[in-house]
Order: C-alpha cells, then structure tokens, then sequence
C-alpha cells in the first residue's frame, strides 16, 4: 500500500511539473506569434512562476484523473497481459484528454488550460498523462509480470 501511494504521489508531481513547462511554452509562444519579445530571464521566471501557481491546480487534475485510471488500466492489464505497462500509459494520456474535453466544455472561459486550445497543445498536455502512467507503473512494480514467473 505505502509502495502504492509512493508512486502515485511521485507520478502526479512529475505529470504537473512537465505539464506546468509544457503549458508556459505554450502560452509564451502565443506570445511571441504577436511578435512579444521574450527574453530568456522573462522565460525562466515565467517557468517558476508556472511551477509555483499552475502545477498544484494541474497536480489535482492528474490527481483527480488518475484515482479513476489507474485502477482501471490495473483491471485490463490483469485481463490482457501482454499490453500490461501499455494499459497504464494509455490510461494516463485518455483520462487527461478526456478530462481536459470535459473541463474545457464546461469552463467559463474558452478553455481552462490555454495550451489545450489546438491539437498540439492537447496532446502534449494529455502526454503528460501518459508519462504518470508509465511512472506509476514503473514504480509501483519495476518488473513486467512476465519477466516475475519463472519460465517452464
């Protein structure tokens, strides 16, 4: 159970943080198409900035997400074996991109994450999802159960 939470926790923070990058340069590159200039301090400070105010709400919404992927990707990998760590990594990138549809329809605003706006920028969002999948699974158990069993 402790292994369990251990890897959840590591693998929401790890989602959020690269989310929270991948959403400033998204956000500044929309920027700098409006001929902004962007220097590199501006840059940095605007990634902390990102790290210290948009990555916990981001962190609940991986949270969120994968309380409910997680164990279902657990389900279908004891179901169909040989896709064992794929259940995860497509269960982490679907919850997110389903998650940021349904957030993004009901939002007062256009959308609640800018960089979810185009296709790009959701997918490199939902890959975030992907990544706390992969994650969860490394850690929560390292070794494919394939490799576990002993060979007959």
């Amino acid at each position: 159970m402790l292994r369990t939470l251990i890897a959840f926790v590591i693998a929401v923070v790890a989602a959020a943080i690269v989310g929270s990058v991948i959403q400033t340069q998204f956000n500044l590159a929309a920027l700098v198409e409006l001929s902004v200039p962007i220097p590199f301090d501006v840059r940095i400070s605007t990634i902390i900035h990102d790290l210290m105010h948009f990555s916990p709400i981001f962190a609940a919404i991986v949270a969120t997400v994968l309380i409910v992927a997680l164990p279902l990707a657990a389900a279908l990998a004891r179901w169909r074996r040989a896709a064992e760590r794929w259940w995860f990594v497509v269960a982490g990138f679907a919850g997110l991109w389903v998650a940021f549809i349904l957030v993004n329809s009901v939002a007062p605003m256009p959308t609640l994450i800018a960089a979810t706006r185009e296709w790009t920028g959701l997918l490199a969002m939902a890959a975030t999802g992907a990544l706390a999948g992969w994650l969860f699974d490394r850690l929560w158990r390292p070794t494919p159960r394939e490799l576990e069993e002993p060979m007959v």
